[in-house]
This record gives C-alpha cells, structure tokens and sequence, in this order.
C-alpha cells in the first residue's frame, strides 16, 4: 500500500511571487491565504516547495513607500482589512514621524489593493503622518494575500507562480533514526521538509491558545476592555540544567544530562556561572546538541555541525556552576473590540521541559481617574467620564474591577467590587450597572456625589488568561514523531457531482466512489 496521505494538494486561487531574497511570499489581487494554515507546503510550478510558516506576515516599508502629505502607506498587495490590527517596528531606525517604534495601530482605511491609513484605536481617526521613518521599518498582521515560509525560496525570483498546497502525509515506510530506532516519519520527498524538521517541535512553543476568563461571574473569551497598544505577553525561559563537573566526560566529549528528552540540532546556550569555563566553551555562547541517547548529549558550534554529528572536543570539566539553556519563546497579542482575540508565537524557544506558564499583562482599563471632580463624575446622567481609546471599545456588559483612589471614597461605590459597563451615548462616558443583566437591561447605578477624596480612581476589566502548548512529537529519547492520522487512506471519488474531490476513508472502511453513490460492499485492497 502507498503512503498513508491526509491531503493530496489542490490548486491555490490567484498567483504568488516567492523571491530568494525573503522567506515572504506575496500574492496578486485575486489571491486568498484563506485556502492556506501554517504547516502546509505549497509547490509552485516548477515543482519547488516551501511550508507556511506564518499568515501574518512582517514585510518592509521603504520610506518610499509612506505618503506624509496623505497618512498613506503603500504594500504591494498588502492583503490587510479595515480595523484589522498591524504592528510597526522601526527596528533601529529612526520612526515614522507620528508613529510609536513598536505598537499596534488599526488599519483605520484600505484605500485600495496596495495603499491603506491606519489610526491609533479601532475605527479612530486617521492619524497624521508627518515623516517618513526609515528604510528597515516593517508592518506586521494577518494579510489575505500573503504569508511568511519557513525559508526563503531557491533557487531564484518565481513571479506569477500558479500554485498547490499540500498538508502531511505519513510514510507508513518508516526511517532509522540517530539510534537505530526505525519509525513512521513525515515523507520529506512528498512534503518537501527534512527529516530533521518533521522531527522537530517536541521542545518549542508551537501555539499559545486564548482561553475563558470570568470576572463578576461572566466568561470573556481572551479577557476584554483593553484599549490602546495590545498587552505584553511573557513565555518563562526553559529551565536552566545545571553542568556539574562530574557529569563532563572529556574522553568522550560528552555531558550526562538524566532523562535529558532533548534532539538533535536543540539550541542551548553555556553560562560559566562566573567559575572557570568548560575547556572547550566559552561564555554566554550558543551551541547546539547532538543527542548521544536518553542520558547523554555532546555539543556542536553550528546546527548543521549538530546534524552532521561533528561534537566540539572537550578537554576541561568546568565547575559546579555552570549552565545550559534553551532559548526563550515569545509572543506578541492581537486584539479586536478591546479584547484579546489571539496569540502569535513570534519565536518558538528551545528545550522547554514542560510547557510553561505564559502571562499576560492586565488589562488597560481607565487608567487613573479623579472622580472628585465633577467633569469626570457627572452625577447629573451618572456617567462617568473615560478615554477616548477605551470607549471606542467598550461593550455593554463588560465587567470592570473598580479601585478607590487612596483614602477618598465615593459614596455608591465600593473598593475592589466588579461592576458592569453601559456605553453611554455621550462619546467618552460610560455608565454603571450591578450585575451583567442591569447592564442589558439599562438599570444603572445611581451616582449620588463626587468622592470625598483620591484623584487615581480607576476600572479595570479581566485580564486574558492563555494556554502554552508545546509541538509534536512523543519523546526526545528516541527521536520519534507523534504520528497524525495513522490508518487513514486517501480515495479519488469518480464521475458526478462529487467529481474531483477527495474522501478519506479509514483503511477498510470504503470502497471507490463512482458518481454520487459509495459502493461499501467490497473494500479496496
């Protein structure tokens, strides 16, 4: 029997350009990423193949490229929609006059195909361009016409490519792997990925997923009522392995690390721990593993050393305090409506042991806010008075923490208590209700006078609660791979209105399709 297949390719819409030059491939204007998810391998018309790495891709904006006199900015077929979230880095350079290096603006217009406005909160003003920045500065977000690869594409520019894509078949065949263990891999000749890279994943970050988070007794997907930049999200680093000297065999190069779980080609970088380094390292240096077996590993000085098997020659021990650590992931937020609607990993990590826990930062809120004052607390509507960024979010019903501002109290409000929001008509005001349902329903809370005192008064709505989860695989000690969809088989349907299509039937499940009914009476062999 053939591979084992999970998807045998179909035709993409529209035409891409890959370039040797970028890991970007861009797509013309009848495009559609949709057809696409990360992990995918698209084949262009010479037979070539890339995997999709990313759908949101960083692309740079030459200062060519922004209009000061029209707030526009220009991407090729930049794929972007209104109120969609895009991130600027100025990556060294100087900032595009009216931009902040590092934040996440809100495409405010898409003028056309290739030119759009942003603003600096959903469905804000167009803001006001007055430089051009520099010729390194790059927008990053999910864009329907393009994608990022994981490696640029050789062996030359392919403009106006027609192509298919493709999802993982298994090869029921097997591979031997580093120790002599034979198990059912990725086929890299039908995928287009090495072995070294279906392999991969066990040890890095590969998602971190938006889960539920209640407040005052209602569940908000990815917390709610952020509003300006999105909030910071923080991966722990990999737990740092103790060297102990002991542990260091210089006849064999290699250092014993118990039940280690690492591959080959892991990135790990030494710490001499401020003793003498380990003859053959050098401090805050990164190396790469060469796995020997479950309790072992050696050392190489380059990835392809690593899977080439090429160990770096220990002639010293070190001392007690030395270290090896993976590198640490990270993550960047996306948010829509005030709330966080996802997590894009921007860097995966090495040698996490067990996946860690990710934070996110709390939620914006308010800000501090002087209730003394009567144009902020407007007793006459009950309202009170908000930033502008946060009210262009906000929702009826989003519950906020309330927090007194110092020793000063406001007489129908209480200290550390979850209220309910009612967007007020009023642009930047807000109102306030007991419980989700008042809030629906409009019953608000009477708001008698001023506080007596405190000018930090402030709201705070539920902070995203997120979910790490690590890559495939089954364990590092045999270098196997958690094989996807074992025991499927891929069938052609025939003639009729299911023509063309492909279904998936388990190994003796169903026979071939001819029109539009399914002979199940005799299994294909």
């Amino acid at each position: 029997m053939s591979s084992w297949s999970m998807n045998d390719g179909s035709a993409l819409t529209g035409a891409y350009t890959f370039t040797n030059a970028s890991a970007i491939v861009q797509g013309n204007s009848s495009a559609d990423t949709s057809e696409i998810k990360v992990g995918d391998i698209v084949i262009d018309d010479n037979g070539d193949k890339v995997r999709v790495a990313d759908i949101q891709p960083v692309r740079t904006v030459a200062t060519s490229a922004v209009n000061a006199s029209n707030d526009r900015i220009t991407i090729t077929n930049h794929g972007f929609v209104a109120n969609q979230n895009v991130h600027y880095n100025a990556n060294g350079g100087t900032a595009i006059a009216g931009l902040e290096d590092d934040t996440t603006y809100f495409v405010k217009t898409v003028v056309d195909a290739d030119k759009f406005t942003v603003s600096a909160t959903e469905g804000g003003t167009v803001l006001d361009l007055t430089g051009t920045g520099n010729n390194a500065q790059t927008f990053g977000g999910t864009s329907t016409k393009a994608f990022t690869a994981t490696n640029a594409f050789t062996p030359s520019t392919n403009s106006g490519s027609s192509c298919t894509v493709t999802r993982p078949p298994i090869n029921g065949h097997g591979k031997t792997t580093v120790d002599g263990t034979t198990t059912a891999v990725i086929d890299s000749n039908v995928l287009g990925i090495t072995s070294a890279e279906s392999l991969g994943g066990l040890d890095n970050i590969a998602s971190v997923s938006v889960g539920t988070t209640s407040l005052g007794g209602i569940d908000y997907v990815g917390g709610n009522t952020y509003h300006g930049s999105a909030p910071a999200v923080t991966i722990p680093a990999p737990t740092v392995r103790t060297i102990a000297t002991a542990k260091v065999t210089t006849g064999t190069d290699s250092i014993e690390i118990a039940s280690h779980n690492m591959r080959t080609g892991t990135s790990l970088t030494y710490q001499d721990g401020g003793g003498t380094a380990l003859a053959g390292l050098t401090d805050n240096t990164e190396y790469f593993a060469i796995r020997v077996d479950e309790d072992n590993i050696k050392l190489a000085s380059s990835l392809s050393n690593a899977q080439a098997g090429t160990e770096i020659t220990l002639t010293g021990t070190g001392n007690n305090a030395q270290t090896l650590e993976g590198t640490q992931a990270t993550a960047t937020a996306t948010t829509s409506g005030g709330k966080v609607t996802g997590i894009t990993v921007t860097a995966v990590g090495s040698d996490y042991q067990s996946a860690p826990t990710v934070t996110v930062a709390a939620a914006n809120g308010t800000g501090s806010l002087n209730l003394t004052q009567s144009g902020v607390l407007v007793t006459g509507t009950d309202e009170i008075v908000i930033p502008a960024a946060l009210y262009a979010v906000l929702t009826t019903g989003d519950a906020m923490t309330y927090a007194q501002g110092g020793s000063g109290a406001q007489a129908d409000l209480t200290d550390g208590t979850v209220y309910f929001a009612i967007k007020s008509g009023t642009s930047n005001r807000m109102k306030l209700a007991t419980t989700y349902a008042n809030a629906i329903a409009g019953t608000v809370i009477d708001l008698t006078a001023v506080a007596s005192g405190g000018t930090a008064h402030s709201f705070t709505g539920a902070t995203a609660s997120v979910t790490a989860h690590l890559g495939l695989g089954d364990s590092g000690d045999n270098d196997s791979r958690e094989v996807a969809h074992i025991g499927w088989v891929k069938k052609t349907v025939g003639t009729g209105g299911r023509a063309g299509r492909v279904h998936y039937e388990t190994l003796v499940a169903a026979s071939s399709i001819s029109g539009d009914a399914e002979d199940i009476a005799t299994p294909d062999s």
